[in-house]
């Protein structure tokens, strides 16, 4: 494949980021707008129903595609020449992985569907859906290696737009006892079409499966399928926890307070998306400073978006559930820190996963993610819900040094900044622990956020000079 983008450029990937970050975030957002419609229309069984589905979905996805897209990054600087190639390989593998699973299910049908709390009928279309959701990742990972952030940025808004003005509408015209269906045949349908469409397209460019490609591409997913999903159990059980320990009106309240942590969960894996093959490309030419001033920026963004995300979580719960669900806000700021320190540990993954040096860290995550589970299953009956956030912030905290040791002994070290990583960690508990204080004084906590904002306006103020010429320094380059 001809080298067509000067590689590990920051101002490209700014570039590619934005847009990513914009059709993966805003985007994906209305599926978090229209919460609060479903909320209301639906009847709290049926709201835990589906989230209970929804989580089975991402969890099997998970398995089902073994992610196998996530090798695409590290495959293309071993198969530039037939890359192409490459995808199509892994597309028919995810495609047949995922036939293989849909037949187990039905084989083990007797017990299997009683773990998975899904009614049946909802079974066949969750195969079908898994199998599009896998064509539809891996199309978009060729397409972010590659920096085609127009075609990501396009189907990410058509897989989210349609699906979800489809399912609002059917809810809408649908009966009370018909609304469960009306959801996951109006959301999911539609994006397996647009799946569907994704995986012809690489399978006309491949033209290909070569057994080597498939050889490479299992021998580096499975120890990452292991790590990603275990990293997933250890957010993504509480409803599945839930439902099974404190049946499903419970689990409509987490659902809300894990909706509101979802926001921040979609923006963080935009935001890792977009730059992870910028920092597989700086590792690759051996940038360590600009490697982890970059990564160091990003932390510290998201770092005070998770504070403001804290602060505001009354508001938000009320807007999404109103009244009924405000035991909700009480399990927001420890779940809201646990995803940062998640996103922290993926920081680690991405460059163990360039230097192919994952299968310790998926031991490791799994190990930790089976004790964890372990811990909610027994805590859940005596702290109630207070225990999940709890559970999964000594779990990532656990797994945060764990990575580091793993990325300091394979020798990348000098790419991350640990004390920094550390002192925005504690910050953020800090901002934890004010949250539950201030969210008995409504004016004290307006009051809070008013100086927050007051002092990120002072500090523009202040560096206006420097940002006006980092500005026109960026015009310029933009005009050569």
């Amino acid at each position: 494949m001809k080298e067509e983008v000067q590689r590990g450029n920051t101002k490209l990937a700014v570039k590619a980021g934005f847009w990513y970050v914009v059709s993966s975030f805003l985007i994906k957002a209305l599926a978090f707008i229209t919460t609060p419609i479903f909320s209301r229309l639906m009847s709290q069984e049926a709201f835990g129903e589906f989230s209970n589905y929804a989580s089975w979905q991402s969890t099997l996805l998970i398995l089902t595609g073994a992610e196998l897209y996530n090798t695409l990054n590290p495959a293309y600087y071993d198969y530039k020449d037939d890359y192409d190639g490459y995808v199509s390989a892994v597309t028919i593998s995810s495609i047949l992985l995922t036939g293989g699973f849909y037949l187990f299910f039905l084989l083990n049908r007797s017990w299997i569907f009683q773990i998975v709390s899904i009614p049946p009928q909802y079974v066949h279309v969750l195969f079908f859906t898994l199998m599009c959701s896998a064509c539809r990742n891996v199309f978009l990972a060729r397409e972010r290696t590659l920096y085609q952030y127009k075609s990501v940025a396009a189907i990410s808004t058509v897989n989210i737009v349609i699906p979800t003005l489809a399912s609002v509408v059917m809810v809408l015209m649908a009966a009370d006892a018909d609304r469960l269906s009306a959801r996951i045949y109006g959301f999911y349908l539609p994006s397996a079409i647009i799946g569907l469409g994704c995986g012809a397209v690489m399978l006309m460019r491949g033209k290909a499966c070569k057994l080597g490609h498939c050889k490479y591409a299992f021998k580096l997913a499975l120890p990452l399928m292991m790590h990603y999903l275990t990293v997933y159990l250890l957010t993504s059980t509480n409803t599945i926890i839930t439902k099974s320990m404190m049946g499903a009106e419970a689990t409509a309240v987490v659902s809300i307070a894990t909706s509101v942590a979802h926001i921040l969960v979609i923006l963080f894996q935009a935001t890792t998306g977009a730059v992870t093959t910028w920092v597989m490309d700086n590792l690759e030419m051996k940038n360590e400073a600009r490697v982890r001033k970059g990564i160091l920026a990003y932390l510290g963004v998201i770092a005070v978006l998770s504070g403001g995300v804290m602060l505001l979580a009354p508001e938000v719960v009320w807007i999404l559930g109103g009244r009924e669900y405000a035991a909700a806000t009480q399990i927001i700021p420890g779940l809201v820190l646990a995803i940062f320190i998640e996103n922290v540990c993926s920081i680690f993954t991405i460059i163990l996963t360039y230097d192919k040096n994952v299968v310790k860290t998926a031991l490791y995550t799994g190990i930790v993610a089976a004790v964890n589970i372990g811990c909610k299953v027994l805590l859940l009956p005596i702290m109630g819900i207070q225990a999940l956030p709890v559970a999964n912030i000594v779990a990532y905290v656990v797994l945060f040094a764990i990575n580091y040791w793993l990325v300091k002994k394979a020798g990348y070290g000098a790419y991350i900044g640990f004390k920094q990583y550390t002192a925005l960690t504690i910050g953020l508990a800090g901002v934890m622990v004010v949250s539950f204080l201030l969210y008995k004084n409504i004016l004290l906590r307006y009051g809070v956020i008013l100086l927050v904002g007051v002092a990120v306006l002072w500090v523009l103020y202040k560096n206006k000079d420097k940002i006006a010429v980092l500005l026109k320094k960026r015009k310029k380059q933009e005009e050569n």
